[in-house]
Formats: C-alpha cells, structure tokens, sequence
C-alpha cells in the first residue's frame, strides 16, 4: 500500500553511527509517495537551525541495506536530502485526524555540567498537532492561529501525537503510538 506525499508519518529504521548499527524512529511528514519499492524522503526537523530554514534538508531512508550503504559511498545531491538509514517500519500518525504534521521548538531548563545552575536548551519535536493551549490559557484547535498566538506570548503547551520506539526484547524494536504535552513552545510551523 501506497502513502501518499505529505502523510505524517512515524518510521522506525537502523543505521551505522561510528561503526555502531543502532536503531531510532523519526517523525515527519513524507515528501514523496511511498510504496516498498521506493526510497522515503522525510521533511524532518533536528534542531533550531533547520527549523528556521524555508525547507529543512529531508532524511532518506532506504528500503534495503545495500541501497543504503551504495547511497553512503555516493550520497544523492543536498538538494534531495542526507542519507540517514534503513527503514523497518512506517506508520501514519493519527490516520483518522486531520490536523497537519508539525515542528516544533522546546525551551527547557537543565542543570549544567557542573549541577550548579540552570541552562535553558531549545530543543525540536515533529509529530501531529491536535491542540495549543496560550499561556493564558486560550486554547487553539487550529495551527495557524496557534503559530500567531505563539508569535505573541511563546511559552504555552503543545498537544500532538507522534510515534516512539519501545524495544521488543532481544534486540528486536517497535513503533509505539504516543499522545503527548509538552510545555515552553516558541515557535510551531507546518512541515512539508
């Protein structure tokens, strides 16, 4: 079965990270039709830089190994995305939702390296939007409206829906559906 270009999508996949085979699952909306036999284009957003950018750099992922590790020694142009990994698995995110797929930024509060004090770090999240809720406490069904709203006042909670990884046992993993808060957003876009 087919997943149309712009469905929200989790995907669990294996790549080489310095030598190490490891397994992870990304979010994102897919920029192309994907059938079994095609690679997966992943508009996908990593961090404030690229959440910034018009259109963020896609994640490839590979049907087979060996088109991923071909894809490594000869990586496609920039303009068509970076190599990241081997797909196992993909899912839509809430197929029977219609609220778009989303990115994200987080500001959050963690002790530095020496415990003495607080840092705060921006950190990106891709997933389903279902609801914004101001720190005002005006809620926003809506992404539009939300993304002005956190224009104006940044620092409400974000309700959305995105997939996570749970391990099977015996080195084996699945993809797990999760609904989710998270508070201290400024900034929420569409992701293409």
């Amino acid at each position: 079965m087919a997943i149309p270009a712009g469905t929200c999508v989790g995907v669990l996949y294996y790549r080489l990270v310095k030598g190490v085979w490891t397994f992870g699952v990304h979010n994102g909306s897919t920029r192309n039709t994907v059938t079994s036999q095609s690679v997966l284009i992943l508009g996908h957003v990593s961090n404030e830089e690229q959440f910034k950018k018009k259109r963020p750099e896609a994640l490839l992922f590979y049907k087979t190994l060996q088109e991923y590790q071909a894809a490594l020694k000869k990586p496609p142009k920039p303009s068509v995305g970076s190599v990241f990994g081997v797909r196992v698995a993909t899912r839509e995110i809430l197929p029977n939702s219609k609220h778009p797929c989303v990115a994200f930024l987080q500001t959050v509060g963690k002790k530095n390296k020496s415990g003495t004090g607080i840092v705060t770090e921006t950190i990106a999240h891709n997933g389903k939007f279902l609801q914004y809720t101001s720190p005002r406490g005006k809620v926003y069904n809506n992404v539009a409206p939300a993304i002005q709203s956190i224009s104006d006042d940044p620092g409400g909670t974000l309700l959305y829906a995105h997939y996570n990884l749970a391990s099977k046992g015996s080195g084996r993993y699945n993809l797990v559906s999760e609904t989710i808060t998270k508070s201290g957003i400024t900034a929420l876009r569409f992701l293409h």
